[in-house]
Formats: C-alpha cells, sequence, structure tokens
C-alpha cells in the first residue's frame, strides 16, 4: 500500500482497535478523536493483526476524513513486542525478534520497539533490545500507558545508540488517541523524519487500562457464549 508523502504534521504511531482482544474501540471513532485532535496521520498497530488497520484505512475514505493510516501491528516475538509500520502482510506472532525483523523489512516496513523499559508483563523487550539495537529503526520514547521513568529510560537508551524516537499514545480506548503524538517533517512511505514529541497528561494511565481489562473479559465472554449458542 503506498503511502504519499506529508510534511509538519501531527501522528500518532501506536493505537489499536476492536481487533485487538483488549480494545473496544471501532475505526469509526478512532479516525473522528484522531481528526478532532489534529492528527493527520495514524498508524493502526492491533496485537498480532492488520485487519484494523485496513479497516481503519477503508473507513477514513469512506467517511472522507483526510487522514492518512499506516498498516502496521504490534507483533508478540519470542522475547517481546516489536511493530512493524509500512506493512502489506501480517506477520505471525511467536518468531524470534531477529526473524520478525527479517519479515517486517522484507515487506519494506520501518521496526519499531514500543515500550521497551516498561514491565514485562506490557511486552518490553527489556535488556534484548541491545541485541537488536543496530536493526532497529525507532525507539518508541514515549508511550501514552508507560510511567514517565520508564519511557526515560527509553530515551536514554535511543539517544545512547543513535537511534530516532517516535512517540505513540498506546490507545486501546479511543479516548487515548493523540494522548502522546509526534510532529513529522516528512513522512512517506517506509520513510519518517520525526521533529517533537508531545504528551497529554488525560487520561490517566490507569484509566487506559482499566479500559482494556473490561474489554478483555468483555471479548472473552462473548467468545464463549458465541461457542456456546453455536
Amino acid at each position: 500500500m503506498m503511502f504519499g508523502a506529508r510534511k509538519n504534521m501531527w501522528a500518532d504511531f501506536h493505537i489499536h482497535t476492536y481487533w485487538s482482544r483488549d480494545s473496544m474501540s471501532s475505526p469509526r471513532d478512532v479516525l473522528k478523536m484522531a481528526y478532532k485532535k489534529g492528527l493527520r496521520v495514524i498508524a493502526i498497530t492491533d496485537h498480532n493483526e492488520i485487519g484494523g488497520a485496513l479497516e481503519t484505512a477503508k473507513e477514513a475514505r469512506l467517511l472522507g476524513i483526510d487522514i492518512e493510516v499506516i498498516i502496521g501491528e504490534e507483533i508478540k516475538t519470542s522475547r517481546g513486542d516489536i511493530i512493524g509500520l509500512f506493512l502489506t502482510e501480517k506477520i505471525r506472532k511467536g518468531l524470534s525478534p531477529e526473524e520478525t525483523i527479517d519479515l517486517i523489512k522484507e515487506q519494506g516496513g520501518i521496526v519499531v520497539v514500543p515500550h521497551p523499559f516498561d514491565r514485562k508483563g506490557r511486552g518490553a523487550l527489556g535488556e534484548y533490545t541491545v541485541k537488536i539495537a543496530h536493526r532497529i529503526d525507532f525507539i518508541e520514547v514515549e508511550n501514552g500507558r508507560t510511567p514517565s521513568y520508564n519511557n526515560k529510560k527509553a530515551k536514554i537508551f535511543s539517544e545512547k545508540h543513535g537511534i530516532l524516537g517516535i512517540g505513540g499514545s498506546d490507545a486501546h480506548w479511543f479516548r487515548e488517541v493523540g494522548k502522546v503524538k509526534t510532529k513529522v517533517r516528512k513522512i512517506e512511505n517506509g520513510k519518517i523524519e520525526p521533529e517533537e514529541i508531545k504528551r497529554e497528561n488525560w487520561p490517566p494511565i490507569i484509566m487506559g487500562i482499566l479500559y482494556s481489562s473490561i474489554s478483555k473479559a468483555y471479548n472473552i465472554f462473548t467468545r464463549r457464549r458465541s461457542r456456546a449458542l453455536s
């Protein structure tokens, strides 16, 4: 999927939809909130899926909303999460970080390591990030659901290893969209030139975590109910 060049605009590079089991946000709600927040580029990065990104891109065209949608995926590797941007095909979970990066690069995609020093339960790569540092395109130095001290670790790491930093809200609830946004000088297919990152304090992290817990429980319940009725 080609991505037209855009300049000097705000982007959110880490957003989930109801294609992630811990979200109930529709593509339409995500797009409307993104536009309200002044975003003109968003990356949909559902867990181990690109269907949400494709659906959001289609919805943007149907609604006539002036927002470019990057096809992305937050992939669960054997060591932690890696985000691929500008993808054309879904990448399966459970591979090593190195294998996952190979598949992202084969598609002409960009490799982003999200929340690298958050708690392990959040899919953080932690110190393994050092082993693949030479193959990383961007470090997520500001994540909307990560405490400031862990984001600071990510920023220090990116500066030490000469890797550019970007920010993402990690929105699972549509109201979190744009909580963290990155101003880019230029963005086009396979290339991002970040300039500035801004973070809002609302909604608080705990509200987003609560929302995801409710979403996960609801989705598990509805799947079980569907199987019971079939």
